[in-house]
């Protein structure tokens, strides 16, 4: 369909890899033409690919083949196979949702406060698609219930996020506060979070899968 939205990686995940946002541009046949929204990003060099569409709770994972390319744009054959399931990857928010724990810089502001204004930074720790927690040595104390605009500017796709505190401990390192995102988070902004986790994920299962010095 024209407008419909994926990420799209590998289909052998034991490489390398930036997960690409594309929207399908044209339709030829029944294959899609897929375009990237950042030119700096290319698509994988593999014929074979995931598309990883997000639908409420769930996700579906489509596995096809690349025609055709050109600058910023792949064809893509109609999907080989589909999955659909509620899984770590589902833009949702729960008591289970999965974790990754994470070190970036963050800006933080105020949801009251006028663009432009001052910008707090802080160190993001950990992240899921319900929300995230970070460290800050602000000498402004943060308070449940406050809302927040939090920009995580190192992540291939900058993103700002709206979210709401939670809770909030201090310590030596200083305030660290909990957030949850609020629920209108827009759907790209629910796919470079979930971007972000599956290159975690992926990260994380290829270093358990490493043979040890005992083995």
């Amino acid at each position: 369909m024209k407008g419909a939205r994926f990420l799209v990686i590998p289909a052998d995940l034991n490489q390398d890899f930036t997960p690409v946002a594309s929207e399908v541009d044209a339709l030829d046949g029944y294959s899609a033409w897929l375009s990237t929204e950042l030119e700096e990003l290319d698509f994988p060099p593999d014929e074979e690919v995931l598309l990883i569409e997000f639908q409420d709770q769930f996700v579906l994972t489509h596995r096809t083949r690349v025609q055709d390319r050109r600058a910023g744009k792949i064809l893509v054959a109609p999907p080989s196979l589909t999955e659909k399931e509620e899984s770590q990857l589902a833009p949702t928010t729960g008591r289970h949702d999965y974790r990754v724990s994470v070190e970036v810089p963050i800006q933080i502001r105020y949801l009251e406060e006028k663009p432009g204004s001052l910008l707090r930074s802080g160190q993001l720790c950990d992240l899921s698609r319900g929300g995230m927690s970070f460290v800050t040595r602000d000498t402004t104390p943060y308070e449940e219930g406050d809302e927040l605009n939090i920009q995580v500017v190192s992540w291939e796709y900058p993103v700002n996020l709206d979210a709401t505190v939670s809770r909030v401990s201090v310590s030596e390192e200083g305030q660290r506060v909990a957030v949850k995102f609020r629920t209108n988070l827009t759907v790209r902004q629910r796919e470079m979070v979930s971007a972000f986790i599956i290159q975690v994920q992926r990260r994380d299962a290829l270093a358990r899968d490493l043979p040890t010095d005992q083995e």
